[in-house]
């Protein structure tokens, strides 16, 4: 026998017709196979066969494990990457964030609520200056001439402030922007419009909002597909309730005034219930779905602007919360109801509130 057939591990199975040198022996009920070998030193050792498999078996558990571990690391890597990068993000925010907020009717077009709010870094305070859906202005030639565009066109540069959007149609949320800019003397940083599919989804995902509806409300029109029927007293609302109330006017003495008066203190509760950092930490799937997944928002703040604010927003409490309507009177012209600005009250309210 040469050399290399000595350094060859030589085995031998249990084969009753096979003439060996090697000692064979067959464990039927165990069902082992175990045999003696030779290395090239003369050295004897017995093998079990059975353990091929097992050591396959635990390599292919170990490749598994290594490799969820992998995907657990990069992931987890990934969540505090964009943590940190929103936490430096938080040291940019101006001392003052302006903050436009639209809400549009069922056909998307005319902007139901408009409300300013500024919320101040240092001393977490937020200010809600709502802006009358009736509120007449008068918009710039550059403005009338991007609604003209479109069908269909304003017949007057004087309008309602909730037909901007309307008649901008893809110009509308840069117009009323710049006429809510104007009307301020301000730089808005961030725009958020969001339809009442959103609202709902919101309020229902987090359980509802407890707040006391202050009158019974009923209100029918089919044409909008909107039925309003509410009792007065403390109540949770669900997503479809809270609609109701914020939408309702009709039964108010001062009629959309009396509405925006509600819905400032509805904006409070669902601040305080809802846009909780607490709320916010426990159902962040909800807010991302709203944000990224459905267009039930249209917003020109990004992902990492939403995370920064996180690391700021702790510590707010309603009772920093200011509501404030924007100066005026109801009043009529060519036919209409309109709401006037009062100029120098606004001016007032700027330097108290906004600025």
């Amino acid at each position: 026998m040469n050399n290399q057939q000595n350094n060859r591990l030589k085995y031998s199975k249990n084969i009753r017709h096979r003439d060996t040198m090697y000692d064979d022996d067959y464990d039927s009920k165990n069902d082992i196979q175990t045999f003696t070998a030779f290395n090239n030193d003369d050295d004897e050792f017995e093998y079990n066969k059975t353990d091929y498999p097992f050591q396959k078996h635990s390599r292919k558990n170990y490749n598994i494990k290594k490799i969820i571990l992998i995907i657990l690391g990069s992931v987890l890597a990934l969540i505090l990457f964009v943590v940190l990068i929103g936490w430096l993000i938080s040291f940019t925010i101006p001392a003052k964030t302006h903050v436009l907020l639209m809400a549009t009717d069922e056909d998307g077009t005319r902007t139901d609520t408009i409300m300013l709010a500024t919320f101040d870094k240092n001393s977490k305070d937020i200010s809600i200056v709502s802006i009358p859906r009736d509120t007449f202005i008068t918009v710039s030639d550059d403005t009338f001439k991007k609604m003209c565009q479109d069908y269909p066109e304003p017949g007057s540069k004087s309008m309602k402030i909730n037909a901007v959007h309307h008649y901008g149609n893809k110009y509308g949320v840069e117009l009323l922007q710049k006429e809510v800019e104007k009307l301020f003397d301000i730089k808005l940083d961030y725009y958020i419009k969001i339809d009442f599919d959103a609202f709902k989804y919101i309020i229902d995902s987090v359980g509802g909002i407890d707040f006391y509806v202050p009158q019974d409300m009923e209100y029918h029109d089919p044409y909008q597909n909107l039925h309003i029927v509410l009792k007065e007293g403390q109540q949770h609302l669900d997503g479809d309730e809270a609609e109701q109330l914020v939408r309702y006017r009709s039964g108010y003495a001062n009629g959309d005034l009396g509405r925006v008066d509600v819905q400032q203190q509805f904006m409070k509760a669902f601040i305080s219930q809802v846009f909780s950092k607490n709320t916010i930490l426990s159902h962040p799937g909800v807010f991302l779905d709203v944000l990224f997944k459905y267009d039930y928002v249209e917003t020109n703040a990004g992902y990492f602007d939403c995370l920064s604010y996180l690391f700021v927003i702790n510590g707010i409490d309603t009772k920093n919360i200011q509501t404030a309507t924007l100066p005026g009177s109801s009043g009529y012209t060519n036919g209409q109801s309109v709401y006037f600005v009062d100029d120098i009250a606004v001016d007032e309210l700027v330097e108290s509130m906004v600025k």
